[in-house]
């Protein structure tokens, strides 16, 4: 809880943040990216981006012009919060992966314009970004509660179900796209049993579109360097000896599948050893590792996902170029009963 001293003048608003920050060793499965390297094709999970240094990477990628997606998500929540909070009515709102909530205000200052008072829960994996998330929020409003849960998107949710009342789960920067079917399936099962018939949940998800404006927003400066920032952090964490600069970054839409795949290719033949996870391989020229897939959907495919899951379309806002979509989905009464499908 936040701590007042008299002498700064008027009380510090007040928050509540609950739970140590994830072990690296859940975070960071070693058996898991021995598996994964070990596959056909080669995977690194994207999980590896979000070290200090990938935060910041990502932080200076949401200003670069070809990059497009948080300005633009930015834009139809400042557009149209006022009418989520109409449609939904009064709520608690549940943020997965809030980050610093910087988008999230919007909607919070709309909630408490149109239904007064009310709570918002944080969930991250990390205890000092919802700090920024509880300053954020509590510099648009005092009039929210905050709770910060310190989790992953699973173990966050789970202590969610105590909450009262009308809920708001909310998913932003398109963050779910970076799930395989698997894990998406684990994710909208997690939603659901966290959830209660009537309940929302609201989607930020980029559409698919033209081929040069996709590859031009994951392969400018920024987008280059993080993903190979990604070896800097398998070097650090697992004693590796990647060299960065026998790597080349590539991203491109697969248009078959639907989604923006990056890669790093290696660029000669190379043995790599990681001596804490006592893994070593060989990597031919031109072989390539896939570190992160970005979906990119056409809404009727992507309400078919909810709804197989019991979730019920109800509204989607674009901007007017089509680009990216929010939408909102509300927890049906019907029992649904569902397999996580095999990850593609």
């Amino acid at each position: 809880m936040a701590r007042h001293n008299p002498s700064e003048g008027p009380p510090s608003r007040k928050y509540n943040i609950i739970g140590a920050d994830i072990p690296e060793t859940v975070l960071f499965k070693g058996d898991s990216l021995v598996s994964s390297l070990s596959g056909t094709p080669r995977v690194i999970n994207c999980v590896y981006y979000y070290d200090d240094t990938g935060s910041i990477l990502f932080e200076r990628l949401c200003s670069e012009p070809t990059y497009y997606l948080f300005r633009t998500e930015k834009e139809i929540i400042s557009q149209n919060a006022k009418a989520i909070a109409g449609i939904t009515g009064p709520v608690s709102l549940i943020e997965l992966g809030s980050g610093n909530a910087g988008k999230t205000t919007l909607l919070v200052d709309a909630y408490v314009k149109t239904h007064g008072p009310a709570s918002y829960t944080a969930i991250d994996i990390n205890h000092s970004i919802l700090e920024r998330a509880a300053e954020n929020i509590l510099s648009v409003t005092p009039d929210f509660d905050f709770l910060g849960i310190v989790g992953t998107y699973q173990t966050g949710l789970v202590q969610t179900k105590e909450l009262t009342g009308r809920k708001l789960l909310v998913s932003f920067g398109s963050a779910i796209g970076n799930l395989y079917d698997n894990e998406l399936c684990s994710l909208l099962l997690s939603a659901r049993a966290a959830l209660s018939p009537g309940d929302y949940f609201l989607v930020g998800i980029d559409l698919d579109k033209e081929t040069e404006m996709l590859e031009a927003a994951y392969n400018n400066q920024t987008a280059i360097l993080g993903n190979l920032c990604v070896l800097q952090h398998l070097n650090w964490r697992f004693s590796g000896n990647f060299d960065i600069f026998q790597f080349r970054h590539v991203a491109f839409h697969n248009k078959s599948l639907q989604r923006v795949e990056a890669h790093l290719e290696a660029m000669q033949a190379q043995s790599i050893n990681l001596q804490k996870l006592n893994f070593s391989f060989q990597l031919e020229k031109g072989e390539m590792i896939r570190t992160e897939i970005m979906r990119k959907v056409d809404l009727n495919s992507f309400h078919g996902m909810f709804i197989e899951y019991g979730f019920r379309p109800v509204h989607n806002w674009t901007d007017s170029y089509k680009r990216y979509a929010v939408c909102l989905f509300q927890l049906s009464d019907k029992q649904f009963e569902s397999e996580p499908p095999l990850a593609s």
